[in-house]
């Protein structure tokens, strides 16, 4: 992602978090068209990114109610833990604005933490639910337009509508809702007025954006690191924290003699069109590579059609590879390998892959990593030697000059499993192919190839060697290159 793009994001991000037009539409329909979402494995990444630069935004509300927040903190651990402790119903209204504020937050957390693999999918990307969701909101905004009475203000707040305005926070779990809208509705029915319901929302959202964002960091941390996002991540926090408390400023003046009728009509404008997008052809190329989405009986799958020869290998899984020199995704071909691949899916899923180092390349014909062997700087003279199969039985290699994946051949991106050199001893090395690896015999079960990332692949195999078995050429690179990790996707 390039920097212009980090800081596009980044303003979009903060403009929109606090205007109840739901920032997360906005960034995933600017991803869509900045080719930011285009890859099969994006939608974990991309949740990722938008997390983390919604700290930006956190700033932006703390920097804006510093004060409101100071002295219901203040207020909050005097009188519940202080010397002057005091029963609930008898605080101040600054101390039971905190305990509305946790109160409201518990929702969120249990149901982001139970939709977890259902919020980071790639459902929640689409164009068509983001467009449903903007519109769906628009009308529960109008109706909260219509049946709000207007009279009320925080000092008025109780335990109830702290549940209800933080079960209604749950809203914005899914794109397109958002999060400052959803809680505005919900305040709006509680009969707050335009500018307490947004003032409430603001600083309920603090625990949400905290937690969402420090989470989906650390979890993504290696691969953000690998990726090289670092940069474009600090730009788009830091543009989105100075955009976003210019529309918090914005949105209070507003509200305080205008009505949500404009962000109502906005949103339903902006539904419509996307669903109109998601539901026009669109046809994309790919150089030689077509990527193309089929459903046969048993199960989804995508195709990866050759152009040239139209060989089409149907793809069954995907993985991220996550090294110290970048990250790639391979997809895994489970009709053509079906014990190939489940030997390699139970190896990741026992992080037998975690720590192991590019044990070998073949400049211009192969990189190839998977000893675990290499984990032991003292076993480097057996390095590419070890290695076995998941349950330490040999594996059969598949090698079926009839399968799709053989016809294709070794191509550049292709990914093999090697073995040692007796037959039906398949181990858990695998070796991606470079440029010139498609004049090599067939005599490695394919079970894969390189879905994104091949500029990774192909950095690795320019890296210098310490000379191996075939000379200069062929050996172990100088530096140290690291798998950091291998998942499921």
């Amino acid at each position: 992602m390039s920097l212009l793009t980090a800081l596009l994001l980044g303003l979009i991000q903060g403009l929109t978090e606090f205007i109840p037009i739901s920032s997360t539409a906005h960034l995933t329909a600017a991803a869509h068209a900045l080719g930011v979402l285009d890859t099969p494995d994006s939608s974990a990444r991309w949740t990722a990114f938008m997390a983390t630069i919604q700290l930006g935004t956190l700033v932006a509300v703390l920097a804006y109610f510093r004060t409101d927040i100071m002295e219901s903190t203040r207020a909050w651990f005097s009188e519940n833990l202080g010397s002057r402790r005091t029963p609930i119903s008898l605080q101040s209204i600054e101390a039971r604005l905190g305990w509305f504020v946790i109160l409201g937050s518990i929702p969120i957390v249990i149901v982001g933490l139970l939709l977890k693999p259902i919020i980071e999918g790639s459902l929640t990307k689409s164009l068509t639910v983001i467009g449903f969701s903007l519109i769906g909101g628009a009308v529960l905004l109008w109706l909260a337009e219509r049946r709000g009475k207007f009279t009320r203000s925080t000092s008025d707040l109780t335990f109830v509508d702290a549940m209800i305005i933080g079960a209604a926070q749950c809203l914005a779990l899914f794109p397109g809702n958002s999060r400052s809208g959803s809680t505005m509705m919900a305040a709006m029915f509680r009969d707050m007025t335009r500018e307490h319901a947004a003032r409430f929302s603001f600083l309920l959202s603090i625990p949400a954006i905290l937690g969402a964002g420090v989470l989906q960091f650390v979890g993504s941390i290696d691969e953000i690191q690998a990726s090289g996002e670092i940069p474009a991540l600090v730009v788009a926090t830091v543009a989105g924290g100075i955009s976003g408390y210019w529309s918090i400023a914005f949105l209070l003046r507003f509200l305080r003699t205008h009505s949500m009728r404009p962000f109502i009509l906005y949103r339903i404008a902006i539904g419509a069109v996307l669903l109109f997008t998601a539901c026009t052809p669109q046809q994309s190329e790919q150089g030689a590579i077509a990527l193309k989405e089929m459903t046969p009986p048993s199960t989804t799958t995508r195709t990866l059609a050759d152009t040239t020869d139209s060989v089409a290998v149907v793809i069954t899984e995907t993985v991220r590879v996550v090294t110290s020199k970048g990250a790639f995704t391979i997809g895994l071909y489970g009709e053509d390998a079906p014990k190939a691949v489940a030997n390699f899916l139970a190896l990741v899923d026992a992080k037998t892959y975690n720590g192991v180092l590019v044990h070998r390349v073949v400049q211009d014909y192969l990189i190839q990593m998977g000893d675990p062997t290499t984990k032991d700087p003292q076993l480097r003279a057996d390095w590419g030697k070890g290695g076995q199969t998941a349950d330490g039985k040999a594996l059969s290699d598949e090698l079926d000059p009839l399968l799709p994946s053989a016809q294709r051949g070794y191509s550049k991106g292709v990914v093999a499993m090697a073995r040692k050199q007796s037959p039906n001893s398949a181990t858990s090395q695998f070796f991606i192919c470079l440029e010139k690896a498609a004049t090599l015999p067939y005599q490695y079960t394919i079970f894969g190839t390189v879905l994104d990332g091949m500029k990774v692949i192909e950095a690795i195999g320019r890296m210098e060697v310490e000379p191996g078995p075939l000379g200069e050429t062929d050996g172990i690179p100088r530096s140290t290159i690291t798998i950091k990790s291998i998942q499921r996707r």
